[in-house]
């Protein structure tokens, strides 16, 4: 038996096989994708990116994110193409891994072409495949100077960089022209809501404008661009003199770490800066890391607690620099990051504000209040019991908020149905129906959720629960149930041709 392992007798560097890349960018959605280029355009110092969807007879072929940076170089374009190959990055660079743009590109296309024009340099323009990522193909510089220069846009392209993506497999394949139209509307309202947070600080400090537009390419023109908005997820109004916001104090390797502590107004938990990507506040409460003005993780507790309805209103607003850097992995999506052992320790002895509180002393706060945020007061006011279709937390409202009568819960569920109703009072079962033909437009958005769409499930239970305090409905109750149903279905129809009216709205753009 030895006393150790062997002595190393020799060293060398093995290239990658090139099947490794199959396995870069897995986990990009088609937001987080886009994101990752137009940290390149940051890095590039441009000051205007414009993604563009490619439509050709109604249909989506590709996608070209296109900036007025400093662009690249043929050398560069060559080192920005090939795999394990990392440029050395500034302190302040977004980029990190150096395989932004081939994993973020390949996630979603089986080609990737670059086009870059650089002052002073010729037009370079090289394009990758999936199918064989580390060979990179060089195209003539010439045609990729016509090509940039043939570009319509509302801002100079002297130097910049257009990135294309060419038979896409994440985009819409149906020839329904209602099914595109809603595809891309919706792509397009998750672009704008993902970057606007993502890079909010960046959009507010008005040193980036972000616009989004469907290119016509029969037509040879481009339809109204749409700005992306700043989404600032600690954008509300404070209110009175609270100890909120209160300074973190983190003390690691004798540096110091500053961030800020928040929690959120109740009352104004109805804001899409709290409903972020319109999830539950619930599911935004933990750590907001920045780097470089760049959002890293859009909430979570990084496994120093657990997310828990308690804490739903409190966010912690933190910067990450060098000085912590070796404590940190980030993830290749950027859409997440861990923390070491020493980190989290001394997150948990960070100082909260100047009264000496710490991390824990900060989620009792958060938890006492969001308690005292949820009581109600009962009033004298009788209502069936509700039951399947309303989350613990609604069952908890109505429980503290009326008494119920003597007679058993009803339940707000979901069905398929062939009638135009959007909704169907079965007494027998003790059930109100949902038509789920409708779910889209009823919820505004497809939902696979249980509770979903509590607001409109509360509605219903408050004008049709007395109908269910009895055996029988005479034939005052059964006209009333029917002239109810006539107007929801009235408003549904009206609801559809104005979503039908966005959408063609969206199409002609």
């Amino acid at each position: 038996m030895t006393s150790g392992p062997p002595v190393v007798v020799g060293r060398r560097t093995v290239a990658p096989d090139p099947s490794i890349t199959s396995a870069v960018g897995r986990h990009h959605s088609f937001e987080t994708a886009i994101a990752d280029l137009v940290d390149n355009s940051v890095d590039a110092a441009a000051t205007q990116v414009l993604l563009r969807f490619l439509q050709l007879n109604g249909a989506v072929t590709g996608f070209q994110i296109i900036d007025n940076g400093h662009g690249m170089d043929s050398e560069a374009l060559d080192q920005a193409m090939t795999f394990a190959k990392k440029r050395e990055y500034g302190g302040k660079d977004l980029g990190h891994f150096g395989i932004g743009m081939k994993a973020a590109s390949l996630s979603q296309a089986d080609i990737l072409r670059v086009y870059s024009r650089r002052d002073g340099a010729q037009a370079a323009g090289r394009s990758i495949r999936a199918a064989a990522p580390t060979e990179v193909e060089e195209l003539e510089y010439a045609g990729v100077d016509s090509y940039l220069a043939a570009f319509k846009l509302d801002f100079p392209l002297a130097t910049g960089t257009v990135v294309e993506w060419a038979e896409p497999r994440t985009f819409l394949t149906a020839t329904n022209e209602d099914d595109r139209a809603r595809w891309l509307d919706e792509r397009i309202g998750a672009i704008r809501t993902h970057l606007g947070i993502v890079f909010h600080r960046i959009l507010e400090a008005e040193k980036l404008t972000v616009t989004i537009e469907v290119f016509d390419i029969v037509r040879g023109r481009p339809g109204v661009p749409r700005t992306v908005e700043p989404i600032n997820p600690f954008a509300y109004r404070q209110v009175g003199q609270g100890p909120f916001p209160a300074q973190l104090t983190i003390t690691i390797d004798r540096a110091t770490v500053r961030g800020r502590v928040h929690l959120w107004p109740a009352a104004q938990s109805g804001l899409p800066s709290y409903r972020l990507n319109g999830r539950p506040g619930s599911l935004a409460q933990g750590f907001f890391f920045y780097r470089n003005d760049r959002l890293l993780q859009m909430g979570g507790w990084n496994t120093l607690t657990v997310n828990r309805p308690e804490l739903e209103f409190a966010r912690i607003e933190l910067d990450i620099d060098e000085s912590v850097s070796d404590h940190i992995a980030i993830n290749p999506e950027k859409a997440g990051l861990e923390l070491d052992s020493d980190l989290k320790a001394a997150i948990l002895e960070a100082m909260v504000g100047q009264q000496g509180q710490r991390f824990a002393d900060f989620l009792e706060v958060a938890e006492s209040t969001r308690h005292e945020s949820r009581r109600y007061t009962k009033r004298a006011v009788t209502l069936v019991e509700p039951f399947r279709g309303f989350s613990a937390d609604m069952l908890d409202a109505f429980s503290a908020s009326v008494e119920f009568s003597d007679h058993a819960a009803v339940d707000i569920r979901w069905e398929v149905q062939d009638s135009e109703d959007p909704i169907r009072v079965d007494l027998a079962q003790r059930s109100i129906w949902l038509n789920a033909r409708y779910r889209g437009v009823i919820v505004g958005h497809e939902s696979g959720d249980n509770y979903d769409a509590p607001l409109v499930k509360t509605l219903l239970l408050l004008v049709f629960s007395r109908y269910f305090e009895g055996d029988m409905l005479g034939s005052r109750e059964k006209a009333e149930i029917a002239a109810w149903q006539q107007l929801l279905t009235a408003a549904l129809r009206d609801e559809i041709a104005a979503q039908a009216r966005r959408m063609g709205k969206v199409s002609n753009e």
